[in-house]
């Protein structure tokens, strides 16, 4: 009788599951909202504007990394 491996859960918080992203970020708006942090109109437009174009989930990352770092550069 072989032993199975222990079963490993992926909650929310770690999925790939676009829903379960979808949940994180909201639960981030939700703390910082709680915590009194400004939102970004910029990213929140940028990232609407994404998804309306249909970009895929990677290159959406890369795009916002590249516009968070000149976003960065102005301010700093």
């Amino acid at each position: 009788m072989s032993k199975q491996p222990p079963f490993k859960r992926v909650d929310r918080l770690h999925s790939k599951d676009p829903a379960d992203a979808a949940w994180r970020r909201q639960q981030m708006e939700v703390d910082n909202d709680i915590e009194g942090l400004a939102r970004d109109r910029g990213i929140e437009r940028f990232m609407a504007e994404m998804d309306m174009a249909g970009v895929g989930r990677r290159e959406k990352i890369k795009c916002l990394k590249v516009y968070l770092r000149s976003r960065q550069k102005q301010l700093g």
